[in-house]
């Protein structure tokens, strides 16, 4: 009987000592990456407003992406253009990102006006089967009383990224 309590005894010593089994504690990844060509960025036209007649109150002219322009109860005249640019050389069919100044200070002389460029941004921008897009980049020009006549100008950067 001695004997037996003896080979318990080991035998339960031996269940205690035996470590558990250890969970699964491992797990795989995937590794990607995007190679693309760089971009090419040309500015083919600027943002043109045309010739605006007062009197001013405040009043609000808008060019569209599209060129297209609105002139808030005043006298417009010219021709108005969306600033456009020309994407080239890059991959085929890439989303794109278009970032732009959310303003530009127009001078002539002294004198200052400022472009809210954040309203009138292209949409969703892809590039083609060559690699390349185009857009338009708008803008609303407030013109405050008393405004001085004058030739404005003023310039602003654009640069496009893929997503």
């Amino acid at each position: 009987m001695k004997k037996f309590l003896i080979s318990a005894a080991v035998l339960g010593a031996t269940v205690l000592s035996t470590p558990a089994l250890a969970a699964n504690n491992s797990a795989s990844a995937n590794a990607s990456v995007n190679i693309v060509s760089p971009l090419t960025l040309v500015n083919d036209s600027g943002l043109d407003f045309g010739t605006v007649v007062g009197p001013f109150n405040g009043e609000t002219v808008r060019v569209s992406n599209t060129g297209s322009r609105t002139c808030g109860g005043l006298t417009c005249s010219g021709t108005p253009a969306a600033a456009n640019f020309t994407v080239s050389k890059g991959t085929a069919n890439q989303a794109l990102k278009v970032t732009v100044a959310s303003t530009v200070t127009l001078n002539s002389g002294s004198n200052s006006l400022t472009v809210d460029l954040s309203t009138d941004l292209p949409g969703a921008l892809t590039t083609d089967v060559n690699g390349g897009a185009k857009f338009g980049v708008g803008g609303s020009l407030v013109i405050p009383a008393n405004t001085p006549d004058g030739a404005y100008s003023g310039q602003f950067d654009v640069q496009v990224d893929y997503q």
